[in-house]
């Protein structure tokens, strides 16, 4: 198991009357019982209950996506029954004074009194502990600041009390930290136990995810469960490297995408995208999730998610992606396909490394806009504006677009090469908005959005200039506007 023991005891964030440290203050510890969980199955949750919707939405946003691996039940379970929640209080300043503030460090579920030998990181869903990667903390980011400890039978009725919860921790004079316990099912008990660390809390840690631990007696039964809200200055229970672990987890769930039903699909495609760069070999099942014609939105949405969280560690099998997007795939499974190359940025520690992939991709659209499909001018618009400015390769794509027939696309390459050095560049685009001004037959608001666009470039060629003597005196007061007004800065 992936455990480490106890020279890291969390407990000691438990112990009343306690001096810790918090970034290096001295703060003092004292308990709170939060209230009694009603586990109904055992299987524990904990989460930001009010980023839970009440099931995998198919119009979800991919972002959304990316973050919803919390809405899984920790890997372990534990008997049914009704345990105490506790929660650790610290408090930096002298009791009474002025700059005297409490907070939530950590919060714990115990399940017995007797104290853990060891830690382990609380794994969810399916994933065993053992395939969890080292430099990662696995748990979730509360905001709003709002953390909640409840069972796996009730995660769907949880969004249905979102506006209490927010009443709850908003209304009148907010406290430095509170809690609150909410039924969710009159006839088992089942409830979530819910509570805000404080809005006084670090800002360094607006962004840190609240991560989990098992605490474990002796025989490996978990005697406690502690959520971290990476407060106090104590050592962390150490996680060792097993990277032949999370390979052969990978391949279990490949195995799930291939040949398990909805239900199993679901589960593997929430967490492949977890172990990144290691997946790599996942990429081709996952597209051929976007591209089955059985898979349903939320897969397809999932599937993406999973592929931009891949590709961001692995970015060499974007060319996997090239190859789904230079076919004939259209409706869902292209708008799909195209979430996940947009989203691979967002998930990437290192954005530049998204230059070459936006650059690859944009020349496949624009190879099927030059054949004929009209249906990616909004994806290739996006992609003009996600290419940098340091390499011949995006520039030479914008000058392929002037030549397409389509007029906003051509408008707005013409825009983006103002930002090129090259004086070449620079003439190619100012005839194409040239063109566009003295087209008396075409629309109005793209020829002042042409004349309007000339004022990025530092210098004007002939054509340009001939352009706006013939738009000024121009019939259209809106456009004749625009092109006297840069003549007379320009003169």
């Amino acid at each position: 198991m992936r455990v480490s023991s106890a020279t890291e005891d969390l407990l000691a964030a438990f112990e009343d009357s306690r001096v810790l440290l918090d970034r290096g203050r001295p703060v003092a510890v004292s308990t709170h019982h939060a209230g009694t969980l009603v586990l109904t199955s055992g299987r524990i949750v904990a989460c930001n209950p009010l980023t839970l919707p009440p099931r995998p939405l198919p119009g979800a946003h991919l972002l959304a996506l990316l973050a919803l691996d919390h809405r899984e039940p920790f890997s372990r379970t534990v008997r049914p029954g009704r345990y105490p929640v506790i929660l650790s209080i610290i408090r930096s300043g002298r009791l009474g004074s002025a700059n005297s503030h409490e907070f939530i460090a950590m919060a714990m579920v115990r399940f017995e009194e007797e104290r853990p030998v060891r830690w382990e990181m609380a794994a969810r869903g399916e994933r065993s502990p053992q395939a969890l990667r080292p430099n990662q903390r696995y748990g979730y980011r509360a905001d709003p600041d709002i953390t909640a400890f409840l069972d796996a039978d009730v995660v769907e009725r949880v969004s249905d009390r979102s506006r209490q919860f927010i009443e709850t921790f908003t209304d009148g004079e907010s406290p430095s930290w509170s809690s609150t316990v909410l039924t969710l099912d009159g006839k088992s008990g089942a409830n979530v136990v819910a509570f805000s660390s404080g809005t006084l809390a670090p800002s360094s840690m607006a962004h840190s995810a609240y991560c989990s631990w098992w605490g474990l007696a002796e025989d490996g039964r978990p005697v406690c469960l502690v959520t971290d809200l990476q407060h106090l200055d104590l050592p962390r229970p150490a996680l060792p490297d097993d990277a032949e672990a999370r390979l052969s987890r990978v391949r279990e769930l490949m195995g799930h995408l291939r040949y398990g039903d909805a239900d199993m699909r679901g589960r593997a495609l929430r967490e492949i995208g977890g172990y990144g760069g290691e997946a790599r070999e996942a990429v081709g099942v996952l597209i051929g999730r976007i591209l089955a014609a059985e898979s349903d939105p939320a897969e397809r949405e999932y599937a993406a998610a999973a592929i931009a969280r891949v590709c961001a560690e692995a970015p060499e099998q974007v060319e996997l992606l090239a190859r789904a997007l230079a076919t004939e795939v259209k409706g869902e499974p292209l708008a799909a396909l195209l979430r996940a190359v947009g989203s691979i940025a967002i998930c990437s520690r290192e954005p530049q490394r998204f230059q070459p992939i936006a650059e690859r991709i944009l020349g496949v659209l624009i190879q099927r806009l030059e054949d004929g499909d009209r249906s990616l001018h909004a994806a290739i618009k996006g992609f003009v504006w996600d290419l940098g400015e340091h390499r011949p390769e995006a520039w030479e794509l914008l000058v392929r677009l002037l030549r397409t027939g389509d007029l906003e696309l051509r408008l707005s390459a013409a825009l983006r090469l103002s930002h090129s050095r090259s004086p070449v560049h620079h003439e190619v685009a100012l005839e194409t908005l040239s063109n566009i001004i003295i087209d008396e037959g075409m629309d109005l608001e793209l020829r002042v959005a042409a004349a309007n666009s000339l004022s990025a470039f530092p210098l004007l060629s002939v054509s340009a200039r001939t352009a706006l003597w013939h738009a000024a005196s121009s019939k259209e007061p809106l456009l004749a506007w625009y092109a006297r007004d840069l003549l007379r800065h320009r003169a």
